[in-house]
């Protein structure tokens, strides 16, 4: 076994034995499970909400996307993940901690009804469904150019290892583990860094014409140059991660009201720092010229021919660990939506009995990942396309759910009737520019493209602005003017 294989092993194992040491703390009850039992330190709620930020899809998918259209496509990823904490911890997080959810499908149940509560978790499971493809696709990518296994064999493999400990030990063991597997990222990009800068000549870099232009902000101002599709990727993920069900967990799991506001703002900063440095390695790549392996991404092949494979090891390590910290945080917080929001088991239980109760309901909760890892696996295997995955999941959730949520969050009485036409409202504006668009941020839209004359390549990403600001016109002309305060007579 060569070197980087090897590291990726030790890195893995490692994870899964820190996952099982740490699932012994749920001792059956469901809010450890859950929620960690709401004893997070802001310190962790930080690195917990940046372990879900920076993925396969803010790190592989991010270079690539950098190497192809510019440094601000790439920047647009951890820029719009960590503008998402901030608006997060300023407006939001105090009060959904002091709520005492356990998911965030309750906050719609609280605030609406039964069938508002059913709609918005579907959609959240439909968003992090394709969350959990790109980076289930992210590292099977990586690992499979290291040892000898088929892309399909790889994803069964993945879902397997997180099941393995996510299983056992719910969240706390979600989270411990992301201590782990940040640590080893942030050692691989510091390492990375590095030998860059100690192997190259780097004050023609900064004076290069490529790194200038790299810089450009024309990338983030002008159609020509791509500027609607990254400020359309910073706001689709920057307000559609305030719905992250991921995040909101982490916030769930706060000590304190203030712990997760501080701890909402650490992980925004943490978010910045780890993710704009793989924003800039495909300027550097390209000052290198680095040549492009057809079917590999450019990350790869810089690890593989450039960089000494014990720090091209830590490095892709780094990156497999911050996927497997995405997927089991995203894989828990979906199964505990199916078990609490869906399946309704707390309604089922015998509550006289309270200890056999909390194992009955952490039964449920469990088996439910299986289904959904085996969703995974079929999203990972028709849709392996890391980058792009990430701004599309949460492009849906954008469009459908924000104006329900932030009318829910501070209206006094907000109203089921105008939450259910405002989510219909986004996600029918959001489809129509899906299916009229020739590209969708930057890649052309080869599956349901509908030839028009009315939406041009140039306007790539205005749905995603104009979608939700439709929802949110809906919802507020319907709760000024209607008299239905529900959903009973639809």
């Amino acid at each position: 076994m060569g070197t980087i294989p090897l590291i990726i092993f030790v890195t893995i194992i490692i994870t899964i034995i820190i996952g099982l040491i740490a699932g012994r703390k749920i001792k059956n009850k469901r809010e450890n499970f859950y929620v960690a039992g709401r004893n997070l330190s802001w310190l962790m709620v930080g690195f917990a909400l940046m372990a879900q930020a920076i993925d396969g899809n803010a790190t592989l998918g991010g270079v690539s996307l950098g190497f192809d259209f510019g440094f601000w496509a790439a920047a647009a990823l951890p820029i719009g993940l960590a503008l998402s904490l901030f608006l997060l911890g300023k407006f939001f997080a105090e009060k959904l901690n002091s709520m005492k959810l356990m998911t965030l499908g309750d906050f719609f149940s609280i605030k609406y009804n039964r069938k508002i509560e059913i709609i918005t978790s579907l959609l959240m499971l439909l968003s992090f469904g394709i969350l959990l493809a790109g980076n289930v696709a992210a590292v099977a990518i990586l690992t499979m150019n290291f040892m000898p296994l088929h892309y399909e064999t790889t994803v069964i493999l993945i879902c397997l290892i997180i099941l393995a400990y996510s299983l056992f030990g719910g969240i706390i063991a979600d989270i411990w583990s992301d201590m782990w597997q940040m640590l080893i990222l942030a050692i691989g990009m510091i390492l990375t860094l590095i030998f860059i800068f100690t192997n190259f000549d780097f004050t023609n870099f900064l004076n290069s014409t490529i790194f200038n232009d790299g810089l450009n902000l024309n990338q983030l101002f002008t159609i020509s140059n791509g500027g609607l599709i990254n400020l359309a990727t910073i706001v689709a993920l920057g307000f559609g991660n305030i719905l992250a069900i991921d995040f909101n967990t982490r916030i769930f799991s706060a000590k304190s009201a203030i712990s997760a506001k501080k701890g909402c703002y650490f992980g925004g900063i943490l978010t910045l720092i780890i993710g704009l440095p793989f924003a800039l390695l495909p300027i550097i790549f390209k000052y290198l010229n680095i040549s492009i392996v057809e079917g590999s991404p450019v990350l790869l092949t810089f690890a593989n021919n450039i960089l000494p494979s014990f720090i091209g090891g830590i490095l892709i390590s780094g990156i497999i660990s911050a996927s497997l910290s995405t997927i089991d945080g995203a894989m828990l917080s979906m199964g505990n939506i199916v078990t609490q929001n869906l399946l309704r088991v707390q309604d089922h239980l015998d509550n006289t009995n309270n200890q056999e109760s909390e194992k009955t309901f952490l039964y449920f909760s469990r088996f439910s990942l299986i289904p959904i890892a085996c969703i995974s696996m079929i999203f990972a295997m028709l849709l392996p396309s890391p980058g792009i995955l990430l701004t599309v999941s949460f492009d849906i959730m954008f469009a459908s759910l924000l104006a329900p949520f932030v009318f829910g969050f501070y209206l006094k009485k907000p109203s089921s009737f105008a939450a259910f036409y405002a989510i219909l409202t986004g996600f029918i504006v959001r489809l129509l520019f899906g299916i009229l668009s020739p590209s969708s941020f930057g890649i052309e839209n080869n599956i349901f493209y509908l030839k028009n004359s009315f939406i041009t390549a140039d306007m790539d990403g205005i749905g995603t602005i104009i979608a939700p600001l439709f929802a949110f016109v809906v919802y507020y002309l319907i709760y000024i003017f209607s008299k239905k305060p529900d959903l009973k007579n639809l």
